[in-house]
């Protein structure tokens, strides 16, 4: 089943997540959103046309096929990005994800 659409200026949202790896998926679906977007550009306009309705259609297309990507773990890019927070952490003995949160209150 597919979730709700969430989109990238949901600030509620951003303010919910609880973990890293939650934090590691949302930049991960707006990292292949961005990239989807710009793969879009060297492609010809194709049945949509040029028109704002095409535009914002596409633009939430985007936004879906990549959270669904990003859901699916298939890059591996959030596994990626919480190995290094990890192994920050380990470094300097510290949790990045509570100092964020400690600072937001």
């Amino acid at each position: 089943m597919i979730d709700r659409v969430k989109p990238y200026w949901d600030i509620n949202n951003l303010s919910q997540m609880k973990t890293k790896e939650d934090v590691a998926e949302a930049f991960e679906a707006f990292f292949i959103r961005t990239m989807i977007k710009e793969m879009r550009k060297s492609v010809p306009e194709g049945i949509f046309g040029k028109s704002y309705a095409s535009k914002m259609y596409l633009d939430m297309m985007d936004m879906q096929m990549a959270q669904t990507i990003a859901s699916s773990d298939s890059l591996k890019i959030k596994e990626f990005i919480v190995e290094a927070l990890n192994q920050k952490e380990k470094a300097e003995g510290i949790n990045i994800y509570k100092n964020i949160q400690k600072n937001e209150k």
